[in-house]
């Protein structure tokens, strides 16, 4: 049989190109967040309304409205705060105070040198992080990590603005495999989730599980290849990516 070559990445963000446990910096983002809005929403209604609307995203199902549509509806009417008063304060949240969670995160040396190799290899790449956050917070995220969209050009980034499903649903890989024009056995998935990335295998595309050194239940999860992202670069090198 021939080798199906990669022809396209998808690369997730936190703990995978970025160095970022999300149990760490889940807490202090929440306080940064809530400490913004405090003057205008009780915490407990901002809170109880944020958990609705992120439940609605990772449910939806990619048939109909964005991920940031379905947060819309379910968040504002939650807040008994008019809508025209509380989006411009997350949205300077996003590009003000979110910046000051970046010590919070680390760089991981290889990404920028993978990102690099895949480009020059023509290899599309896909950011496919979790859709739940706005463009604001992942070009952040990527600058953090030394691979700002600034400076490379990405094929596809998974904002919530554009995503109709989240990881681990089949609708999330598939919508991006459409933007990509590229079919799931010439792709591979790279992350460190085994319940939001690896199950991206069962649907034919190829994955590696970068291994940060976190304990888990269940060991090592189903992938075609895991290790570290020094590892992943040995692969495209030497070719052994395409064999997986």
């Amino acid at each position: 049989m021939a080798q199906v070559k990669i022809k396209a990445a998808l690369l997730d963000l936190d703990d995978t190109l970025l160095i970022n446990d999300m149990e760490t910096f889940s807490p202090p983002y929440f306080r940064a967040l809530l400490a913004k809005v405090q003057g205008v929403c009780q915490p407990g209604t901002f809170v109880e309304a944020l958990n609705t609307g992120i439940r609605a995203m990772l449910q939806n199902d990619g048939r109909g409205a964005t991920n940031a549509e379905v947060f819309a509806r379910e968040f504002y009417p939650r807040l008994g705060v008019p809508r025209e008063e509380m989006e411009p304060l997350l949205d300077e949240f996003y590009r003000t105070d979110f910046e000051t969670l970046a010590p919070l995160t680390d760089r991981d040396p290889d990404a920028r040198e993978l990102v690099q190799l895949l480009q020059r290899q023509g290899v599309k790449i896909a950011i496919a992080t979790q859709p739940i956050f706005p463009a604001t917070a992942i070009l952040a995220r990527l600058r953090w990590a030394g691979v700002g969209a600034e400076e490379f050009c990405y094929d596809y980034i998974t904002s919530y603005e554009v995503m109709r499903a989240c990881k681990p649903r089949r609708a999330f890989f598939e919508q991006v495999l459409d933007h990509l024009d590229c079919r799931a056995s010439e792709a591979i998935m790279v992350g460190d989730s085994a319940e939001m990335d690896m199950p991206a295998r069962r649907m034919g595309l190829r994955t590696f599980w970068v291994d940060r050194g976190r304990t888990l239940q269940n060991g090592t999860p189903e992938c075609d290849a895991h290790g570290s992202l020094r590892d992943l670069i040995t692969l495209i090198e030497t070719g052994a990516i395409h064999e997986l």
